[in-house]
Parts: structure tokens; sequence; C-alpha cells
């Protein structure tokens, strides 16, 4: 099948053999070459509805064996497993009317799969929900599901136990694995992002979405306080917040805070820092970013230019005018499109006019914090293993991939997603925006302590934003995160 390779590949391969994979360093910015999401995708209410792809199903390769049987394999290290006849439970993070759309790809999977396997797909929570109850079953020696979601230090957490099986056994057989082709299709940076050289470079994730962390803004309202675009620098973004906030004279309209681990690392990164030690195997949260950041944040927070909303997600509040700027991931913005929309109706008014743009950077350039979660194949029996393979290896096939992207407003990993994607981009101009600062990348930590040092990070957030003194909360910081890696790395060594 031939390629075409416009937009899609051409921004996102800029970013990707920009970044290095296992740290979080700041890749330095390639030239902007198109026109568009941690370590966590943060929620948000009130769900558009996707619009229906258009492409056929199909699978990713060759694969189900010899002319189109679901044979076993006569070689290799899966040879006489067979996955016929599998069932597979997977636990996921997806709700509303994307959990709805996504159990229509499983049931399309189920019906047409030639080794007859069923996949069911079941809704556990999010992500930290997901991870008490891998955690749960691990201890008490049972079984979780055959197939998981979660993040990069999530897999090494769970490897401490063994749980994980080793993608790189399906990637690389003969018989069920990809081809060359189809590796090589993988952007590099989000196809290596789940391999763990503390544990001899197994690849305990398989990658089939990513997202950024964004700043939200309403361009119209920005238009009719004087503003003639979204900011670039911190200064720019506080005038206008400001400006917003005593527009609206009760406390609102500026910008909402986040106090998330993600937000902590995207404003350090757009300091020109990191969260990160130059050699990626410890923290620095005592950073000049990360003290200048939080102190720039804590300063819009007293001036009233900046507020917190703990009463629900922050959409609603952008869409109603009672925020300027929001943050959060890219994987929001179908959610945002539906909360202006529905703002627009409940008022009898035309919809504002919104966008997506980087975080306000002291850097010259954006650095934008990308960030997702993989999936990963738990320890059950050979023959569940490869099922639960085989459907990873067809909802990550450019075909679904793009049923997908459309479903979820994520980015795919693949670059010939593109190819059944259709006018997709310019019909979703925010999800442009967004794919431009791809070349602009930098990632979170994937250490095995990551899940604790985020928890403890956003309880520094809110202590910072609390009056607590800025050096001397991160210096604690720092010293809990470095303590709590080495603690966990004991037990892999």
């Amino acid at each position: 099948m031939s390629r075409k390779f416009t937009w899609l590949p051409l921004v996102i391969l800029a970013a990707l053999l920009l970044a290095a994979c296992p740290a979080a360093t700041p890749a330095a910015p390639a030239a902007d070459t198109s026109s568009d999401s941690t370590a966590a995708d943060t929620p948000v209410a009130e769900e558009a509805a996707a619009s229906d792809a258009t492409s056929d199903d199909a699978s990713s390769g060759d694969a189900m064996a010899s002319e189109g049987a679901c044979v076993p394999a006569t070689e290799g290290d899966l040879a006489g497993v067979d996955p016929n006849g599998q069932n597979i439970v997977w636990w996921h993070q997806h709700s509303g009317s994307r959990e709805e759309q996504l159990l229509v790809l499983v049931d399309e999977f189920n019906a047409s799969n030639e080794c007859g396997i069923t996949v069911e797909a079941q809704n556990q929570g999010g992500y930290n929900d997901i991870r008490d109850k891998v955690n749960a079953s691990t201890a008490a020696g049972e079984q979780p599901a055959a197939l998981i979601v979660g993040y990069q230090n999530d897999q090494a957490f769970y490897q401490l136990n063994d749980t994980l099986v080793d993608f790189d056994t399906f990637i690389n057989d003969p018989t069920w694995g990809l081809s060359e082709e189809d590796k090589a299709d993988f952007f590099p940076s989000f196809f290596d992002q789940g391999v763990h050289p503390e544990f001899g470079s197994q690849r305990l994730g398989f990658p089939p979405n990513r997202s950024m962390e964004v700043l939200y803004y309403n361009k119209t309202w920005l238009s009719e306080l004087g503003f003639d675009g979204p900011p670039t620098t911190p200064d720019e973004f506080k005038e206008m917040a400001c400006a917003a906030a005593e527009a609206n004279g009760d406390g609102t309209g500026g910008y909402i805070l986040r106090d998330d681990a993600s937000a902590v690392a995207a404003w350090t990164f757009a300091y020109g820092g990191n969260v990160l030690t130059a050699d990626g195997s410890g923290y620095n949260y005592s950073d000049a970013a990360t003290a200048e950041s939080l102190t720039f944040l804590k300063g819009m927070l007293d001036d009233g230019c900046a507020y917190f909303f703990t009463e629900g997600f922050p959409n609603p509040e952008f869409a109603n005018r009672r925020a300027v700027f929001a943050q959060g991931s890219s994987s929001g913005i179908p959610f945002y499109e539906s909360d202006v929309q529905t703002a627009a109706e409940e008022n009898s008014r035309e919809p504002d006019e919104w966008g997506v743009t980087s975080i306000p950077h002291t850097t010259a350039d954006p650095v934008q914090n990308i960030y997702g979660a993989d999936v990963m194949i738990t320890s059950t029996t050979p023959e569940q293993e490869l099922a639960a393979w085989l459907f990873v290896k067809w909802f990550t096939s450019p075909e679904v991939q793009a049923k997908w992207v459309e479903i979820s407003g994520y980015f795919p990993t693949r670059a010939s997603t593109e190819d059944y994607l259709g006018d997709y981009v310019s019909a979703n101009p925010q999800w442009g925006e967004a794919l431009a600062l791809l070349p602009y990348s930098a990632y979170e930590p994937q250490l095995i302590s990551y899940q604790a040092v985020r928890d403890e990070a956003t309880k520094a957030f809110n202590e910072i934003m609390q009056g607590a003194d800025v050096q001397t909360t991160l210096d604690n910081l720092t010293t809990f995160a470095n303590d709590t890696q080495a603690e966990l790395m004991e037990e892999v060594q």
C-alpha cells in the first residue's frame, strides 16, 4: 500500500527525532513544518459525540496465519500457542460517549477476528483506580485483567512483581508479529517509551495514543478585551488573565489553576527547566525554573487573576466565561467544544471562538509536555497473552487508529494513520493547533517512583499556593522524590 507522508508525519517526526524517550529533558525545538494533550490525562466533563469514521476495518498485517485461518504458529517462541476462542478482559479508563464508541470498536473486533477472540472492555474509573485494582489483585495473589492501561511509571512498579509480559515477544514473532514496515510506521519515541532499561530493556507497554498539555483560551473574549491573540510569555498571560478577572469582578474570569503534577512539569519546561536531573536518574524539583514558575502562579492567585475551581471540571467554567484560560490535556478538545456550544445555546448567543496554544514560556520557543498511557498485557497463559496482543495489534492498526483519533481526540502513534483521517484536521482546527506544537516536545519522568512523586508534587503545589515558602517546599519535594526512588530501586537491584 502506498503512503502519503504529508502534515502528520512531518510534524510528529520532527518532534520525535528530537526527544529522548526515557527522560523528560526538553527536546531542542525543530522548525514548525505544519499547522495539532504524563503523566496523566485529566478527565473532562460533558463529552462531545465523536464523528463516525469512514474507513473499513482491517488488521495491520498479514497475520491470522496461513490463508486467513487462525492456525497456531509452527515456529518461534509462540509455536503451538492457540489463541482461538479466548476471552480477554480489558480494564480501561474511558467513560461517557468515548466509552460508548470504544465499545463499538471492540464489538467490531469481536465480530471480525478470525480467532474467535472476545474482548470485554470494562471501565474501572480513572488511572488511579486501575492502579489500585491491579496492585490489590497482585497483593492478594489474584490475576488482574489480561489487558490493562496505565503510564510508564506504572509499568515499572508492576514489574517488581513480574506482572507484565514483554511485548517484544509478540512484536518480533514471525507469525503473529509486526512487519518491519509496520514497526517503522510507529513514531520511534512513542514506540519505545515503554522500554525499561532497569528491567532488561523489556517493552512493558504499547502506545495506542498520545496527548499534550495545552492552554485553552477564549479568542472572542480576548478580542473584546483588546487583545489580538493568545499569550506567548508569562507577562502577556498575566495581563490578559487580570483583564478578564477585572471584567467579571467576582473572583472568576482569569486562569483556572491546575495542581496536577503534569502541570507542574509543564510550567517547569516552559521556564526552561526540568523536574529531572541532567542524567534522568533522579528528581530536581529544586530547579530554579520550577520555583520561578510557581512563584509566578502564586502571584497571579494573590492578585486575583487566577483561582481554584474544585467543584468539577474546568471546561464548563471556561465555556461560560468564568475563565478566559484553562489548562489540561489536548484530549479534552472535543469536550471543550461541546461545552462551548452548550453555553451558547443556553445563553441564546453565538458560540465564542476559542483555541489552544502553548503554555506561556520564557524560552525562545515553546516546550510542551507530551504524555500518554500505554496498554499492558499481564502474565496469564500463553493463549490469553497472544489473544490480548492480537487485539492490541488490531486496535493500533492505522485504519482503526484513525477511528480512535476521531472518537477520542488523541494524537495517533503511527504515521500512516493520516491516510485514513480525511479532512479531520481542517474540520477540527483546535486539534490542528495542538498538532503544530508537537515539534516542541518534552516528557515527564518514567521513573518507578513517579506515581508517589506525582501525588507529593500536587501536595507541594497546593502548599505553595497557600503561602508556604516556595524553595523550601520544593527542596523537601526533591528529597522525598529521590528517597522514594532509591527505596524502590533497591527492590529491582
